[in-house]
Parts: C-alpha cells; sequence; structure tokens
C-alpha cells in the first residue's frame, strides 16, 4: 500500500488560512500534512520547488460536473485535478428527482472531492427545461435527501434570471429561503440579469447565502449609475452574504469587475463555473486562467488564494480539513508556476484585459498522492 513521504522545498507557500506568505518547506505523511521539522525517514522523497508557488488544493466552488447526467455538464476529474484543483462544488446540477443517480455515478466515483448545491428545480439543470415555480418543489424528497446526504448536500440552488423565472420575479427566493431556514442550509442564487434591481434582490439575502455571478454584466449589476459598488451590495456582505465570482461563459463583465476591483471590492469567493460551454473554451478554460485574469485586474494573487483556498473551506464547513497547509489537514496541495507572459483576457461582450503572469499548474497531491505531475515535478 502507498504510504507517502514527501518533503517539497525551496517553494513560496501561500497559506491565508494560516497567514503565511513565504518561502518554507512542506511535509506530508500518507494522507495528512505534519509539521515541517518532522524528523526524515529512508522513504522520504524529496521535491525542489525553486521558483513555484505552493497553495493548498483549490476549491472551485461553482461547476457543472454531473456529467452525462446533465447535458452541459464535464468530466469532473479531468475539469478538476490537472488545474490544482482538489474539491469542486457542483452548482445544482442535479434536483430531487436526479441527485441520487449523480451520487451514485459522480461523487461517489471520482477521485476529485465532490460537494453540491441541490437545485430546487426537481429536475435539475437541464438547460432550456428548468422550472422555478415554487409550487413544483418537491420539498418532503429535498427535506429526505439532505437527511440521507448531510455529508454532500451544502444548499439549495435557485436562479433569478429574468428570462427563467419570468412572472414569478422573487417568489422563487422567498420559496428557497423559507426551505432553506428549515434545513439550516444556505441558497445559492443565480444573479445575472436578475428579474429585480440588485438593490431589492441582495436584501433578500441571509448570512452564508451566495450571490452567484457577482460580476455578471447583463442588466443590473452590483454596479450602480455613479459606477460605484451599490450600497446595498457593500450592506450584505458586511452582513454575511459570501460574493462568488462563478465566471462561466457569459456571467462575467470585466467592465464590472474592473469597476469593483478598483474600488477594493474582492469576490469573497472566486470559481470556474465551468460546464461543456466554458470548460478550455474563451473566455473562461479553467479556474487558474479565472484566478490569473483577476490577477491582471488588480487583485492581489494572497486575496485570490484566499477566494480559491479558506474562505470556500469554510463555506463548505470543512476548514480545518482542507483549504490549509496547517498541520494535521487533509495534504491536499497545489503547485503553480507563476510565469511571465503577455495574456489577453476577454469577457462575453468582448471587453479586453492585458495581463504579464498566468498562473500554469505543475503538480497536485490530493490526500498525499500524486494526481496530476508536469515533467520535472
Amino acid at each position: 500500500m502507498l504510504n507517502p513521504d514527501i518533503l517539497i522545498t525551496g517553494a513560496h507557500i501561500i497559506d491565508p488560512a494560516q497567514g503565511i506568505d513565504g518561502i518554507q518547506p512542506l511535509r506530508i505523511i500518507g494522507d495528512r500534512i505534519v509539521a515541517p521539522d518532522t524528523p526524515l525517514s529512508s522513504s522520504t522523497e524529496s521535491i525542489h520547488a525553486e521558483g513555484c508557488y505552493l497553495f493548498p488544493g483549490l476549491i472551485d466552488f461553482h461547476a457543472h460536473v454531473f456529467y452525462r447526467g446533465t447535458e452541459y455538464s464535464v468530466p469532473a476529474d479531468l475539469a478538476t485535478l490537472p488545474y490544482g484543483v482538489t474539491t469542486v462544488v457542483d452548482a445544482g446540477s442535479a434536483g430531487s428527482a436526479n441527485y441520487e443517480s449523480f451520487h451514485r455515478q459522480g461523487i461517489s466515483q471520482s477521485l476529485v472531492r465532490i460537494k453540491s448545491f441541490l437545485a430546487a428545480s426537481s429536475p435539475g439543470q437541464t438547460w432550456d427545461e428548468e422550472n422555478q415555480d415554487p409550487a413544483k418543489y418537491d420539498i418532503p424528497k429535498i427535506k429526505a435527501l439532505f437527511r440521507r446526504y448531510p455529508d454532500t448536500l451544502l444548499g439549495l440552488k435557485i436562479k433569478q434570471e429574468a428570462g427563467v423565472v419570468g412572472d414569478l420575479g422573487v417568489k422563487p427566493m422567498h420559496a428557497a429561503v423559507a426551505l432553506a431556514e428549515e434545513l439550516g442550509c444556505p441558497v445559492a442564487v443565480h444573479t445575472t440579469d436578475p428579474a429585480v434591481p440588485v438593490a431589492a434582490l441582495v436584501r433578500l439575502f441571509r448570512a452564508g447565502d451566495i450571490y452567484a455571478h457577482a460580476f455578471h454584466g447583463k442588466g443590473s449589476t452590483i454596479i450602480g449609475e455613479d459606477g460605484h459598488v451599490l450600497a446595498t451590495v457593500k450592506e450584505a456582505r458586511r452582513r454575511g452574504v459570501l460574493f462568488d465570482c462563478a465566471h462561466g461563459r457569459r456571467h462575467f463583465s470585466l467592465k464590472t469587475a474592473r469597476s469593483a476591483i478598483n474600488e477594493g471590492f474582492f469576490p469573497d469567493i472566486i470559481s470556474s463555473d465551468l460546464s461543456r460551454f466554458s470548460f478550455n473554451i474563451s473566455p473562461a478554460f479553467n479556474l487558474p486562467w479565472v484566478m490569473s485574469k483577476l490577477l491582471a485586474l488588480g487583485m492581489p494573487l494572497y486575496d485570490i488564494i484566499a477566494a480559491c483556498t479558506s474562505t470556500p473551506a469554510r463555506a463548505i464547513n470543512m476548514p480545518l480539513e482542507i483549504g490549509t497547509l496547517a498541520p494535521g489537514a487533509c495534504a491536499d496541495i497545489a503547485l503553480f508556476k507563476l510565469a511571465r507572459r503577455q495574456v489577453t483576457f476577454t469577457d462575453i461582450h468582448r471587453e479586453i484585459q492585458t495581463g504579464e503572469n498566468l498562473l500554469i499548474p505543475q503538480m497536485t497531491l490530493l490526500a498525499g498522492e500524486k494526481v496530476y505531475r508536469q515533467n520535472g515535478y
């Protein structure tokens, strides 16, 4: 049986959960991180990582990985492990009618750790067939699933997009919040082109709820007519609402993101919203590409890593297990190079942002096992 015994030296570690931002060694035995001064053994493998950054395994908090269960999901392991992602959260691809199939065929069969939100709509997100009408929620089945799968189900997922909810307005939000109160869980809300102005919508969010697609550019956005982040949005953050980048194909506007970041309003969580429409396709590609885009927009690397590790780890209720390199935590590791190169980033609105750095994955360890490795590492 494999029992990893690894010492990584020379890497610049960024671990916001511990406040670490500097070069120091990392020691792994088995599936756990141990104290860096743990004595070496005859079987210790030394990895020299000078010139690299070492992060906790990244957490992609919004993606679609119910592969072959929905027409737009992607294979979980393929879309995560080669990119330094060791935990992925499915953003409501499955609903009460098909969640158990997702759990059996996807969550249980994948290497990468998968958590998920449950779509309030019974069929899940079946692209053009979604029904956000609360009268169609199968509440008894939803409650049963949350009792049966407490380790994987995080909360409810709804959409408040005008073209999806139609005349329902904010009824889905009110219904989902009421149900979430009973379940004791958060609600993740798709906010692109919202059915009501953002100033009104964001008031319905509770502490711990997730405002997904925070930087979208269609309809009402978090940016007011004066070019600044809305006061109601800032107040929502103060009371604990989490703002998730959730990039995707059409849910990210460079103009919106630039205005917010210039004002110091960074996303609490950075995620990819990967689907078959965005995985390895412009403008999203993968999570490190999205991270590099935000770096080009002026968000500090330390804050970017926090938004992909320690903050989502807390949202998943696993802050001591993942999203950190502290001794005792699971040995989920992401080794990267920050390459100096000219990069052109785009969005669905054909806006352009140039950058000079690109995060390139070098090695991914999942519970101490090397699941992706570039030549030389």
